[in-house]
């Protein structure tokens, strides 16, 4: 996989290079606002963006902003009541919390006597499961 992304990357950086010793004199008298520049500059940013989100999107799918402090305080479950209100499972130590979040603050609204496993507090996803079976009988 690192050679892939050192293969790729040593392309995309040659690739100006191979183009300008080729054009030569003609790169002189063409023009810096080009349709060619101009869709090079736009593919350039594209894949910028695409790979910013792509970074974005593995962060958050490993969970690396959801624990701190060593792994004794991590966030369990959550779930959106509105645009800006959710209600978050904390666990903080060996105790778990029921949090109420808002934009403006943050309430302690229960402490569980007995705490729940992470097992027990995720909720099996109905639509992946479906869309699992929906692909297994199309490839039957």
């Amino acid at each position: 996989m690192k050679n892939a992304w050192c293969l790729l990357t040593s392309i995309f950086v040659s690739a100006p290079v191979f183009a300008a010793a080729e054009s030569g004199a003609h790169a002189l008298n063409q023009s810096p606002l080009s349709a060619v520049n101009l869709l090079q500059t736009i593919l350039g940013l594209a894949l910028v963006l695409a790979c910013i989100v792509a970074v974005a999107w593995l962060l958050k799918r490993t969970n690396r902003f959801h624990t701190a402090a060593n792994g004794k305080l991590k966030v369990i479950a959550g779930i959106a009541l509105g645009t800006r209100e959710r209600l978050v499972l904390v666990q903080v130590g060996e105790e778990q919390l029921l949090l109420g979040v808002t934009a403006q603050q943050i309430n302690t609204l229960h402490k569980l006597e007995t705490p729940l496993s992470e097992a027990e507090s995720s909720t099996p996803n109905e639509f992946a499961n479906k869309l699992r079976q929906f692909m297994q009988r199309g490839d039957a």
